[in-house]
């Protein structure tokens, strides 16, 4: 995707969050069955009103929101079912409106044709609405996928970093960060070329999320740098963690026949800093202290935003 297409499709998204925030905090309190519940009682009061107006009033509009809703906070199906229902509520409340007025009612064929132009209407919306729902959530997924190793990139790492360290500061327990980087990665790509190193990231990444806790966060970073986000986990379980972690990729490059280590900073937090940037920072450091020092070892510092300043880092 060209820049110009990154664009466009960001602008995109932050348009319909926008445009969908107030709906979806209504809709997070409900239950899809609840929130179809209420659309199908919004759409029986603009009966009402319809029934009342009679064919003065044109107020499919008002039919349409409640549709809409269904549509793109449920399903489909959700939005298909409240069209039909909708179709029939004004049917129905057209005929009874005609007939408690002593005009003549309208002949069942009329009935049946302008139920079905209003469902046509409707469906069409619901189709509309529902591919242009699936299309945005296709691409905010690829915003915040890594395009070689399908886990997440930088983006997705930052926002579950931001989340873990608010969860952390709420209750109190530790939470720890770790950069891993693949050591020369630079002299695979020169001897082995770029289609062997692109197929190295990728067994990292799949060796990183299948060693990893369902609760932790795994991403790439950029390059060779892979990020780990370890919730309520200590420095002693991090330490042990990140010891196992490490054996099992030296072992899956040693199944594929690359000489490869890994260097491993982690910072743990008691309490969370300000930042989640002051975060990855602390962890970033770490990673390139080990480099310098003894490649392919494990540095794990532990840090208190109440008391600054940093414990001794343990070398592993």
């Amino acid at each position: 995707m060209d820049s110009l297409q990154t664009d466009r499709a960001a602008g995109a998204l932050e348009n319909s969050a926008r445009f969908a925030a107030p709906g979806a905090r209504i809709a997070r309190h409900l239950s899809p069955a609840g929130t179809l519940g209420a659309c199908l009682g919004i759409v029986l009061c603009v009966g009402v009103a319809d029934f009342l107006t009679g064919n003065e009033v044109e107020l499919i509009l008002f039919y349409l929101a409640p549709i809409g809703f269904g549509t793109w906070f449920v399903s489909l199906r959700g939005g298909a079912a409240l069209a039909v229902a909708s179709a029939a509520v004004s049917t129905f409340a057209d005929a009874l409106h005609a007939l408690l007025a002593h005009n003549a009612p309208p002949t069942p064929g009329l009935l049946v044709w302008n139920g079905a132009v209003e469902v046509g209407t409707s469906l069409s919306i619901v189709l509309v609405l529902a591919a242009l729902r699936d299309r945005l959530e296709g691409e905010e997924l690829l915003s915040r996928t890594d395009a070689l190793t399908r886990i997440a990139n930088r983006r997705a790492f930052f926002e579950a970093a931001t989340l873990e360290m608010e969860r952390a500061r709420r209750n109190g327990r530790p939470l720890a960060l770790a950069y891993v980087d693949c050591d020369d990665f630079k002299a695979v790509n020169d001897r082995l070329g770029h289609a062997q190193g692109d197929a190295l990231l990728v067994a990292v990444a799949q060796s990183l999320r299948g060693a990893t806790r369902a609760v932790d966060a795994v991403a790439r970073l950029g390059g060779d740098e892979f990020g780990l986000l370890l919730p309520e986990t200590s420095a002693l379980e991090t330490e042990a963690l990140l010891a196992r972690l490490r054996t099992t990729l030296v072992t899956a490059m040693t199944w594929h026949g690359w000489k490869m280590g890994f260097s491993i900073g982690a910072a743990v937090f008691i309490t969370p800093p300000e930042s989640v940037d002051q975060m990855m920072a602390r962890a970033d450091a770490l990673m390139y202290d080990a480099k310098r020092h003894a490649k392919g070892s494990i540095r794990v510092g532990v840090f208190d935003a109440d008391r600054p300043g940093e414990q001794a880092a343990s070398p592993r």
